[in-house]
């Protein structure tokens, strides 16, 4: 801007402390705004760009709570847009407290909470098990004028996967669906992350019928899934269903699946798979390459080992560590 002798007004300023935060770089946005104070004055706008990177980008409620008493310390007073983002903070950190104390100072303003708020809650709510009372509040976002969206959904089905009541999960999907809403690909990410393997593969069906994915993502989070849980066998048929729904395999499903077949002892296949991976050009795993040579050398040692010798009814003595 300098250079083609433009003037730096604070529309412009405030986009680019936008961009920083977006792109994940909140703390050099937030020295930016404070070492500026002279040539842009500390407002709450500018302050609630680096609260929103903070409670809702990077998700830091150490960090959110020191810019709050940054903005008291500039005498710059929070708006309801500052509130939304503190109790979305604490709400995905896990604060049931800290939101809903958050929740009552925005009434005791006389402010009308925004949908986002309410989002916030539903989530925290459901996800603190305090059931009854997220579909209570659910309620009250259509008592106080406001529509639910997709997020309000999702702020009840995500919390509900993750804590196993899948059944209630569906029957928002389907209440969600019913009401004019699309579901998302982090709604059905939800349900993939918990379906058992007939489960997952007729959600993958979902998800191709509505248009909605299945994407690289979500190939990427089933297999993991079925390698933490040990059922390499699974893995290995989503690994089939991907290339059934045309996703090239990337570096990250290659590396999961070599890294998840070690640990589940599928050492041939894991080999298989890096062999593969570097096969198609993709740079194979130091530790994974030194971890299979030492696997298979062990194996072939103990493979060495085991002799039977049936002539003379001899058995050499085999270690019990084989056993």
């Amino acid at each position: 801007m300098e250079k083609f002798k433009l003037y730096a007004d604070t529309k412009s300023f405030y986009t680019l402390l936008h961009a920083l935060c977006k792109h994940g770089n909140i703390e050099e946005a937030e020295n930016l705004l404070l070492l500026n104070k002279k040539l842009f004055p500390p407002e709450t706008e500018g302050f609630n760009i680096i609260l929103n990177g903070w409670c809702n980008i990077s998700v830091d409620i150490t960090a959110a709570k020191r810019v709050w008493r940054e903005m008291a310390a500039c005498c710059i007073h929070p708006d309801v847009t500052s509130y939304n983002h503190m109790i979305s903070c604490f709400s995905k950190s896990g604060d049931l407290c800290g939101s809903l104390k958050l929740y009552d100072q925005v009434k005791n303003k006389g402010w009308i909470p925004g949908l986002e708020v309410y989002n916030s809650l539903v989530y925290i709510l459901a996800r603190e098990n305090c059931m009854k009372e997220a579909f209570n509040l659910f309620e009250k976002i259509t008592e106080a004028g406001l529509k639910p969206d997709t997020e309000t959904f999702n702020s009840l089905i995500i919390p509900l996967c993750e804590t196993g009541k899948t059944e209630d999960a569906w029957n928002v999907l389907n209440d969600m669906v019913v009401k004019g809403l699309s579901p998302t690909i982090g709604t059905y990410h939800a349900f993939a992350k918990v379906e058992s393997m007939e489960g997952t593969l007729k959600l993958i069906d979902r998800m191709w019928e509505a248009g909605c994915g299945p994407i690289s993502d979500t190939f990427l989070l089933i297999i993991e899934k079925f390698l933490r849980l040990q059922q390499s066998e699974n893995s290995l048929k989503i690994w089939t269903e991907m290339k059934r729904h045309d996703i090239e395999p990337e570096p990250s499903h290659y590396v999961a699946m070599v890294r998840g077949l070690i640990d589940c002892g599928w050492i041939s296949k894991a080999r298989d798979f890096n062999d593969e991976m570097k096969l198609k050009g993709f740079c194979a795993e130091p530790k994974f390459e030194r971890v299979l040579k030492e696997l298979e050398a062990e194996l072939l040692t103990l493979g060495r080992g085991i002799e039977f010798v049936v002539e003379g009814a001899l058995i050499q003595e085999i270690d019990t560590a084989v056993l």
